[in-house]
């Protein structure tokens, strides 16, 4: 028993006071850490990420062509009538012209201009080499892969909806009054064509955005009444705000058009056997890739 407690001790002295004594066992802790690096680092090179790495390389240079849309649909969803006059189409379309807020005053040529420009821009500095309708002889001498995107359609839709809220006050708040805001609402749908040179295979994809009045907390206190007050206050849509819509809608549609163009790679290169769960989305800017949800082009089959 002496002897035991005596080699418990050395050891314990022999710990404190060799740095060597206990060089094994770290060797172990740090093989294990390794060994768990290595296993994560495994695991997020998936074949699907890999082939996604190997298209933003070999995507710089590729052919887009980019065939724009001349006209522009519009429509004013926020229509007040009288619902026992009988009216015609024609009177229709004049009474949602008159009643609209926004839609009348923005310019066809102008919001498709700056949204066609804004999605070449982004094309472009994403390392495309896009070409316009008119240089198409230039652009068919190219070397595949090379992609044709028509904006089949764009679609600007006005609404509004009533949004209640509560006004609570200190020396009634037990009694809260309540108040009734118009949110107005600016909707762009979008559906474009888009097919691979010499491959005929054309998709359809569609993509909704929109843009409407923030609502913001506020709150004031009245000093001389002695009271406090929780309310809304309203930025209110303007006609430059649907312009500015134009251009990030634009940037928009070009960053998922690469990751259209990116997942298309994925799936055609993956190994046999293998099949492509995974929906992956480049942030150009961060130059970082990551799993996407639900917010990419919906595919329309025709």
């Amino acid at each position: 028993m002496e002897r035991l407690l005596l080699n418990k001790c050395f050891r314990i002295w022999l710990r404190e006071n060799n740095p060597l004594f206990g060089l094994g066992m770290r060797k172990i802790v740090y093989f294990g850490i390794i060994c768990i690096q290595a296993v994560l680092l495994f695991s997020s090179c998936s074949p699907e990420r890999i082939l996604a790495r190997k298209y933003i390389g070999l995507s710089k240079g590729n052919g887009v062509m980019i065939v724009p849309s001349y006209e522009l649909f519009k429509d004013n969803l926020t229509l007040s009538f009288d619902s026992t006059i009988q009216y015609s189409q024609t009177q229709f379309d004049s009474i949602a012209w008159e009643q609209s807020c926004f839609i009348q005053h923005v310019s066809d040529s102008e919001f498709l201009t700056r949204f066609t420009n804004s999605m070449i821009a982004e094309l472009t500095a994403s390392g495309f080499d896009v070409y316009v309708d008119g240089s198409s002889d230039v652009f068919l001498s190219l070397p595949d892969p090379k992609w044709m995107v028509q904006i089949a359609q764009l679609e600007l839709n006005e609404a509004h909806r009533s949004e209640l809220y509560y006004v609570f006050s200190l020396e009634n708040i037990e009694h809260p009054s309540y108040e009734s805001f118009r949110v107005n609402k600016i909707d762009l749908s979008s559906w474009l064509e888009v097919s691979r040179t010499n491959a005929g295979n054309k998709q359809v994809l569609f993509l909704e955005g929109y843009i409407e009045d923030d609502l913001k907390n506020a709150l004031e206190f009245k000093m001389n009444e002695d009271a406090t007050a929780l309310f809304k206050t309203k930025d209110s849509l303007s006609v430059h705000d649907v312009y500015v819509m134009a251009d990030d809608m634009g940037r928009k549609h070009a960053g998922f058009l690469f990751d259209y163009f990116m997942n298309e790679y994925i799936g055609e290169n993956l190994p046999e056997g293998i099949i492509n769960r995974k929906y992956f989305h480049f942030d150009r800017l961060n130059n970082s890739l990551k799993k996407q949800g639900d917010e990419r082009f919906e595919v329309i089959d025709q």
